[in-house]
């Protein structure tokens, strides 16, 4: 056997495969791993399901647009995705299979406590961006091991500044009791809501809570009865207030109008004949009465991407969609997609107007407007509420 005429036969073989084995490395690190942890099963998914089509949405946005350049190298993106299915075990179970690939350092989701905390306790102890949203996510920023965390939503404390005087002006509020699940955040709700609310003229006799499993509200509705109350202030999800305004309404004696600490508009329409009034907090944008054309723009654009309407809880695919564009930005302006620390810091130096207003403080707190919705008179509307 000639080796010299094997050899040389061979030799343009090696090098197209090396060639090809370079181009696939090539093509590999050109793409930009973002890690997606939500509940997409469960209760917790009326909220995360949306949220994570806007963050889809955004990636698919960035990458028809050719991705970004990072110092004259072009990246795009795609997204690996976990369902935390609601329950804090299995979101630690997802946040482990992502942080096992090196290649993702940035992760998005979570908008609700339980499992979020779960997750984000993880996340803090890995070298990764993460962009979250729930709630007790208050309590980790600030502190060590949370220096490269986010929170897209405005904190109660931000909302309520807003949120109480427009409630108050608008429902001719002056005494209200509080009714929340019995858990630790509705502890934190009600220390930051009864002083605003007393600091507006606004009498706050009677808290109470219920347990966060019960579908029968209706001892605890009792002890609101016949107290000389105008309104009450509730939460947590959209079924759940549903069933305690249907039960009010049922039991009698008690007050017909309503704040809803979050969720929307949805369980209040069809009590709106048998109730005064109603507001929540429409902690992005209304969707429902989009009068302003970026809004208008996005909308359109979001029936083109997932092929259907919007329903009252579309607005939370708002949750993360600026951020993803922020992001990226500051992958371009501090040249580089893997230096974690300088991308947030330059996210937390950005003032972006995008679909929404998004600026954030130095621990990482988001500091953006709000739409605070209302229902009046059988008639739905919103006003645009400042952070500052």
């Amino acid at each position: 056997m000639n080796l010299r005429f094997l050899a040389k036969a061979v030799r343009p073989l090696a090098l197209s495969v090396a060639g090809l084995t370079l181009a696939a490395s090539c093509l590999a690190q050109s793409t930009i791993k973002i890690g997606m942890v939500n509940s997409l099963t469960g209760p917790h998914s009326t909220f995360d399901l949306p949220a994570s089509e806007g963050v889809r949405m955004a990636v698919e946005e960035l990458n028809q647009r050719g991705g970004i350049n990072v110092k004259g190298r072009k990246y795009t993106f795609t997204v690996l995705s976990e369902d935390a299915q609601s329950k804090p075990e299995v979101a630690v179970s997802g946040a482990q299979r992502l942080l096992r690939d090196d290649d993702v350092k940035v992760i998005y989701g979570m908008l609700t406590s339980g499992p979020g905390m779960a997750a984000a306790t993880l996340f803090g102890r890995n070298e990764v961006l993460y962009i979250g949203a729930f709630t007790l996510m208050d309590t980790l920023l600030g502190k060590p091991g949370a220096e490269t965390m986010f929170r897209t939503l405005n904190n109660d404390a931000t909302t309520a500044r807003s949120f109480v005087p427009t409630s108050v002006k608008e429902l001719g509020l002056k005494k209200v009791g509080i009714m929340l699940p019995n858990e630790d955040v509705s502890r934190s709700i009600v220390a930051i809501y009864k002083p605003i609310l007393e600091q507006n003229g606004v009498q706050v006799p009677v808290v109470e809570y219920f347990q966060p499993d019960t579908q029968d509200f209706a001892p605890v509705l009792r002890k609101f009865q016949n107290q000389g109350l105008d309104g009450m202030l509730t939460g947590t999800n959209d079924a759940m207030v549903e069933s305690i305004l249907r039960q009010a309404l049922e039991l009698g004696g008690l007050p017909k109008k309503f704040m809803y600490r979050g969720g929307s508009g949805a369980p209040a329409m069809k009590y709106a004949s048998q109730i005064e009034g109603f507001t929540w907090q429409i902690l992005t944008r209304d969707l429902d009465n989009a009068s302003d054309p970026k809004v208008a723009d996005w909308i359109n654009r979001y029936k083109t991407f997932a092929r259907k309407d919007v329903s009252p809880n579309t607005y939370w695919a708002l949750s993360f969609y600026d951020s993803v564009f922020m992001m990226a930005k500051a992958m371009e302006e501090v040249g580089s997609v893997t230096d974690i620390k300088a991308i947030t810091a330059r996210i937390k130096d950005m003032r972006y107007e995008g679909v929404r207003l998004m600026r954030f403080d130095k621990d990482g707190r988001a500091q953006s407007d709000i739409d605070i919705g209302i229902l009046k008179g059988g008639k739905v509307s919103s006003v645009r509420a400042s952070a500052s």
